[in-house]
């Protein structure tokens, strides 16, 4: 039992820390994007929002990190259940995204040009604000997902090809993720700036239902 739920823990801490450090490389791509269309005050407003997102970041990992200590501790001293090791597994399932997943969050309706690294771009800073579960155009996106553009601009999520109006659902405390989107110099604004005639609309909802990550398309 303790073997086992050692290795639950390391598997959660390892892919949780994997995806947060791929998404908060990945994020900063939509703001290299758009700097040469801000003046010198958005970009302080720039720079301070990417500094709460770091410690936001650290916060969430080490919490992480504590929880599963935590955890650990209770089932080596004998005080922990197979409870606690089957908790460890069913949120592994959801960061894997092998399991359906419903509860409130947001939806982000996009109406307009697009394209795959800027979607990709969104689904990182989702992350980044917590979000459990995300699905574009109800296909649900992966740890390992990959985003490509084609011929007819479309957007594929793992080669399946969704075409616009793009509508992506997010699980999570949905007063965090929408103030998250929408804040003053964050990554809605940065869109709209960079896709001028392109309408986003962000709102709060109260039951998704999300499922779990399909096959690749070959």
């Amino acid at each position: 039992m303790r073997t086992n739920t050692g290795a639950i823990a390391m598997a959660v801490v390892a892919l949780f820390l994997g995806v947060a450090a791929a998404a908060q490389f990945r994020s900063q791509d939509v703001y290299s994007r758009s700097l040469q269309l801000e003046t010198p005050s958005s970009l302080t407003t720039l720079i301070a929002n990417l500094s709460d997102r770091n410690n936001e970041l650290r916060n969430e990992i080490f919490d992480l990190r504590r929880d599963i200590e935590s955890a650990t501790n209770s089932v080596s001293s004998g005080q922990g259940t197979l409870s606690e090791a089957e908790r460890q597994v069913l949120r592994l399932r959801v960061f894997s995204a092998q399991s359906a997943v419903a509860g409130p969050g947001i939806g982000i309706r996009i109406d307009g040009g697009f394209d795959e690294r800027a979607l990709s771009d969104l689904v990182n800073e989702l992350r980044n604000a917590g979000a459990e579960a995300i699905a574009v155009n109800d296909v649900r996106v992966g740890p390992r997902s990959y985003f490509t553009g084609t011929p007819d601009r479309a957007i594929a999520v793992d080669g399946h090809a969704l075409r616009g109006p793009w509508i992506v659902h997010a699980i999570g405390a949905s007063d965090v993720v929408y103030v998250a989107m929408t804040r003053t110099g964050g990554i809605i604004g940065q869109f709209e700036v960079i896709y001028r005639n392109t309408h986003f609309a962000v709102t709060k909802e109260p039951a998704l239902d999300i499922p779990a990550l399909a096959a690749a398309s070959r």
